[in-house]
């Protein structure tokens, strides 16, 4: 009985660090389509201007050619925020939730350290201490199958 609270108890801990992770990606990611919104809204504003015989010519902020360089950089950083949500969600928290611990453990380490490295801070190192209570978890069941009992040392 001791066992299985404590496995449950820090799988669960780790399954809800990986639940916030994914959330703070969905939140950063929302907040990244404004930001294209707003630069694709500023960058295809036209100006109108007059010359001196009078004619009026509109003009455009920024080529059609530089705003597509900036829609597909955007893009791109998109595309990667969708991915970090999926892989977080099928490669930990899912297994997390069907009590496959350990399969859970090694994507949790490579995704937390690729995430830190390409700037997702925060969903990083959430990752890092998921990891952590993945790896109490498995220690514990290591320890108490065992046969020890009491605490872990």
């Amino acid at each position: 009985m001791e066992l299985e609270f404590y496995l449950y108890s820090d799988a669960s801990t780790a399954k809800t660090l990986t639940l916030v992770a994914m959330i703070f990606q969905i939140i950063f990611f929302v907040i990244e389509v404004f930001e294209v919104i707003a630069i694709v809204a500023l960058l295809t504003f036209s100006t109108s201007v007059t010359t001196s015989t009078g004619a009026t010519v509109k003009r455009q902020l920024v080529p059609f050619g530089g705003l597509a360089i900036v829609s597909f950089v955007f893009s791109f950083a998109l595309l990667i925020g969708i991915i970090w949500i999926v892989l977080n969600y099928i490669l930990i928290y899912n297994k997390l939730a069907t009590e496959r611990v350990q399969e859970a453990e090694i994507p949790a380490l490579v995704l937390r350290i690729i995430q830190l490295i390409f700037g997702s801070v925060i969903s990083g190192i959430l990752l890092i201490i998921a990891y952590v209570k993945i790896r109490d978890s498995l220690n514990r069941k290591v320890y108490f199958s065992q046969g020890q009992t009491g605490t872990l040392p």
